[in-house]
């Protein structure tokens, strides 16, 4: 299951989202260490990124009353693409790095192709953009799912000679996102809570400055911080501190996907992860939704 999590917003009513995913079964990697992704399917999937990316900025997200009830005209078969360039991007880095974490990137691609196809404003001609929605992968030993899409949405900053050199010395992709080192990374992470940390800070710096600066008719700041977190920024202490500060605040710009995929380097998490967390997630003022098969149903994450 995903689940969306989304703090109460403190001028607008809206809450922060927190969304759950099951595993995604993992397809069979290609058996040669060489960099092998069908040429064919990554254009596929680069091309039905950038339209559905343009066509989603030429549109006024703002007016669209939830992110659930918005209807697309891209066809499950072009969403599939989408997502299986993604999730092979990742595959055959880590193949060929012999080096990686390819679960994470594979489980949350539906995730990331609807963030950045669809939901989110951004530039890739120009990363520091001031307005830009914010994304931030605080399980970042799934940073393979970052440098994919923002490779197929047309950042210069992570070419495929750069995917071909993941988690290799000197590279523009290291083996967790480093926002010193990669245009379009917004915040270093790898320690797990650091990024869902920093997304309650990026939030309510949106808040704070949108609330300074911002004029009737005229809405110089207003943008989201979505962020995806697994079962590991779940149980550190620092995720507990800073979610529980984002629902005080209100944060209803911040939405968070939990990456619920039930397994650790040990074995299940019910070895020692047994609470409810949607139940305390809604103690913090949370919003929680609901997506029970993460793998394939893309309207559901919508």
């Amino acid at each position: 299951a995903v689940r969306n999590f989304v703090s109460p917003a403190v001028h607008s009513g809206a809450s922060s989202r927190v969304v759950e995913q099951q595993q995604v079964q993992t397809p069979t990697p290609v058996a040669d260490a060489s960099f092998s992704t069908s040429s064919s399917s990554l254009v596929a999937g680069a091309a039905c990124m950038a339209v559905a990316a343009a066509a989603a900025r030429g549109n006024s997200r703002r007016e669209r009353s939830s992110i659930t009830s918005r209807a697309t005209a891209v066809t499950t078969a072009v969403d599939t693409e989408c997502v299986n360039a993604i999730r092979f991007l990742a595959v055959d880095a880590v193949n060929k790095s012999n080096s990686g974490h390819p679960g994470a990137p594979m489980g949350q691609a539906p995730i990331g192709y609807v963030l950045f196809a669809e939901e989110m404003n951004f530039n890739p001609a120009d990363p520091e953009w001031m307005n830009r929605d914010r994304f931030v992968l605080s399980s970042g030993h799934g940073c393979m799912l970052q440098y994919s899409v923002l490779h197929l949405t047309g950042y210069s900053s992570v070419s495929m000679d750069d995917i071909k050199q993941f988690r290799q010395w000197g590279s523009k992709t290291p083996g967790h996102p480093e926002n010193f080192e990669t245009a379009g990374i917004e915040v270093t992470t790898g320690p797990l809570g650091m990024g869902i940390s920093n997304a309650v800070g990026l939030a309510a710096a949106e808040a704070h400055l949108s609330a300074v600066y911002n004029k009737p008719g005229m809405n110089l700041i207003d943008h989201y911080t979505y962020c995806i977190m697994g079962d590991g920024c779940m149980q550190e202490g620092i995720s507990h501190e800073s979610c529980s500060y984002a629902g005080h605040l209100g944060l209803g710009k911040l939405i968070a996907f939990y990456d619920d995929n039930g397994i650790t380097i040990d074995g299940h998490t019910d070895l020692s992860f047994t609470e409810d967390v949607g139940m305390r997630y809604e103690a913090y003022g949370w919003q929680v939704l609901t997506v029970a098969d993460g793998n394939t149903d893309v309207d559901a994450i919508r």
